[in-house]
C-alpha cells in the first residue's frame, strides 16, 4: 500500500467558507497529501477508505498550547495518553510548555525533554522554554524551540518573571509566550482571602484587574523593544480589545469560552485552573466575541492532575485541567450549529497557528502539505468517561451533550481511528513523527 484515497468527503479547504465534495489522495510514503479533486477513484495502488465518504474533514487541528506533563509528573499524564487524548479531538500537532519538573530553561533540559518524548508521541510536536532571570543567551543557542515562555505569576519552579520590563525583546527575534497574570496584584488579593480555600476565592484571587494589568504591561514592552509577543489563554473580553490593533497576537482557551464560576456548583475544584474561570457575564462577552470572529486562536491549556489532587479536603488543590479531549469538540458544535463558519473554524483551530510558529506545511488541506486531517462525523452524543483518553482519567466536561465527534486522525499520513486508540501500548514503527 503506497496511497490512500479518501472518496467524496466534505472537505474543509482554505478560504472556502463551506466544505467541498472531493477526493483526497495522500501518499504514504512522502507523508504529503497528492492530489485534490473530483474522480481520484482510478489512482492504482490505492486503498480506498470508503467508511469516510460524506463525512467532513478539517485540516489537523493544532493545540498551541498544552502540558503533557513529560518529565516530572507522569503519574497524571504521559506523553503517549496525551496523544491518544489528542487524537481523539483531531489534534494532530502540540506546542508543550515548558514548566516540567525539572524545567526546560537551557539545551540540556530541552535535549532531555525531547529525548524522553520523541519515541513516544503520536502527534507531531514543538517545545517552549521558559525564561528565567538569567537564562536568555542560553536559550537563543536552541534553534528549534517554538517560542520563550515568559510566566508573570508563580508556577512549577524558579522561572517565576515579575518584572518584564528587563527583557532582552528584538523585532523579528524569538517568540515570547506570556502568561499574562500581574503578580502583585494576586498578592494583594491574597491578603483579602487568607485562609480561604474556595474555587470562587481562587477566581477573585487570580482576578480579571490581574489579566487586564499583565496584558497592559506586555504592550507597554512591545511598544518599546518590537518584540515578537504572543499572550496566553486570554479569559477576559478586556484583553482581547487591548490587544487588537497591536501586533502581538494571542489564543483562547476553550475552558474559558464555554465554562464560568457557576460550574464551580457541580464541579468545584475540578475546574480551578490559571487563568481562573470567570464569571458567567465574562464569559459571554469572550464568547461573543468567538462569534464576531474576534478570537485567532483556540488552545486547550491540557493539564492533567490525579483526581485525588483535585478533591483533596485542605488547602487549595493544584490548578490545571485535563481538556483536550474535550476542547476542539465544544468548538465543532459551535460550527455544527451554524454559529460560526467552517473557514474561520479551521483558521482558529489550525491554520492561524501554524503561520504564527512557523510550523511549515501543516493547518491546511493543500496539496503538498502534510496529510494531517481530522474527520468529523455530525452525530449527538454525550461525552463520557470512557472519552477520557488521559491517563489522569477524567475531565470535567464529562456529561456535555455534544453534536459532532471526530471518528479518526491522520498524522503525516498515518491512520488512527477513534474506536482503536485505547489499544495502542506503543507508536509503530512505521509512523512519521515530526518535531515542528
Amino acid at each position: 500500500m503506497k496511497k490512500i484515497l479518501l472518496p467524496s468527503v466534505r472537505a474543509v479547504l482554505p478560504d472556502k467558507k463551506e466544505p467541498e465534495i472531493c477526493d483526497i489522495l495522500i501518499d504514504i510514503e512522502s507523508s504529503l497529501i497528492e492530489k485534490i479533486g473530483k474522480n481520484l477513484t482510478k489512482e492504482k495502488e490505492c486503498v480506498f477508505l470508503k467508511e469516510f465518504e460524506g463525512l467532513t474533514v478539517f485540516p489537523g487541528f493544532i493545540d498551541p498550547h498544552v502540558h503533557f506533563r513529560t518529565p516530572g509528573k507522569t503519574d497524571a499524564e504521559d506523553w503517549l495518553h496525551a496523544s491518544k487524548a489528542a487524537l481523539s479531538a483531531g489534534v494532530t500537532t502540540v506546542l508543550d510548555m515548558p514548566n516540567n519538573n525539572p524545567p526546560v530553561i537551557d539545551m540540556a533540559s530541552y535535549e532531555n525533554k525531547k529525548k524522553i518524548i520523541s519515541d513516544k508521541s503520536l502527534v507531531n510536536f514543538g517545545l517552549f522554554a521558559a525564561l528565567t532571570p538569567s537564562n536568555s543567551d542560553e536559550l537563543k543557542k536552541i534553534e528549534t524551540i517554538k517560542g520563550i515562555k515568559v510566566y508573570m505569576a508563580s508556577t512549577t519552579g524558579n522561572i517565576l518573571i515579575e518584572d518584564i520590563s528587563k527583557i532582552d525583546a528584538k523585532e523579528g527575534g524569538l517568540l515570547f509566550a506570556f502568561h499574562a497574570e500581574d503578580e502583585p496584584t494576586i498578592r494583594e488579593n491574597e491578603k483579602r482571602f487568607e485562609g480561604e480555600f474556595t474555587p470562587l476565592a481562587h477566581t477573585e484571587i487570580r482576578s480579571e484587574e490581574a489579566a487586564v494589568k499583565a496584558v497592559k504591561k506586555v504592550i507597554d514592552l512591545q511598544k518599546k523593544t518590537g518584540g515578537n509577543f504572543h499572550v496566553c489563554h486570554v479569559s477576559v473580553a478586556d484583553e482581547l480589545d487591548l490587544l487588537k490593533n497591536t501586533p502581538i497576537s494571542h489564543e483562547v482557551c476553550a475552558h474559558h469560552l464555554f465554562a464560568d464560576t457557576s460550574h464551580y456548583e457541580t464541579g468545584g475544584f475540578l475546574w480551578k485552573c490559571n487563568p481562573p474561570l470567570r464569571k458567567p457575564q465574562t464569559r459571554e462577552k469572550l464568547l461573543d466575541s468567538l462569534y464576531q470572529e474576534d478570537i485567532e486562536m483556540i488552545a486547550t491549556d491540557h493539564a492533567p492532575h490525579l483526581l485525588s489532587e483535585k478533591v483533596k479536603k485542605e488547602g487549595m488543590p493544584p490548578s490545571g485541567v485535563p481538556s483536550i479531549e474535550a476542547g476542539t469538540h465544544l468548538v465543532l458544535n459551535e460550527i455544527f450549529s451554524g454559529k460560526i463558519n467552517y473557514d474561520y473554524a479551521a483558521k482558529i483551530l489550525s491554520s492561524n497557528a501554524a503561520k504564527r510558529f512557523n510550523i511549515r506545511n501543516r493547518g491546511q488541506i493543500r496539496e503538498g502539505f502534510f496529510a494531517d486531517i481530522a474527520v468529523i462525523e455530525e452525530k449527538k452524543w454525550i461525552f463520557s468517561k470512557n472519552d477520557v483518553f488521559s491517563k489522569c482519567g477524567w475531565n470535567p466536561f464529562e456529561g456535555l451533550k455534544l453534536r459532532a465527534k471526530v471518528t479518526a486522525s491522520f498524522v503525516n499520513g498515518t491512520l488512527y481511528r477513534r474506536e482503536n486508540l485505547s489499544k495502542i501500548q506503543k507508536r509503530d514503527s512505521f509512523a512519521n513523527i515530526f518535531e515542528v
